[in-house]
């Protein structure tokens, strides 16, 4: 009888666990982040505005080669299947 009581305060040890991980109470001290209420406020060192502007204008010129990358990747599958379709058609 001892081992079912310990399954089950094991199975409810776990249970809580889940519980508390999805309701973000777990190990706080660890984490990046913190919230308060509904919002996600992130840890990071407090920039002035000179170095704000150079990292903002650094994740645009970041996203804009992603996003010429995309473009140029989309344009070279998109030829190759026209024209393997072509050459196949013909």
């Amino acid at each position: 009888m001892l081992e079912g009581q310990q399954l089950f305060k094991a199975i409810e040890k776990r249970r809580n666990a889940r519980k508390d991980k999805a309701s973000r109470k777990f190990d706080k001290n660890k984490l990046n982040y913190e919230t308060i209420g509904d919002k996600l406020e992130f840890k990071s060192p407090k920039l002035r505005p000179s170095e704000l502007e150079r990292l903002k204008s650094g994740i645009r010129s970041n996203i804009k080669r992603d996003k010429l990358r995309d473009y140029l990747l989309f344009l070279i599958i998109f030829l190759i299947l026209f024209t393997s379709f072509y050459y196949f058609m013909n």
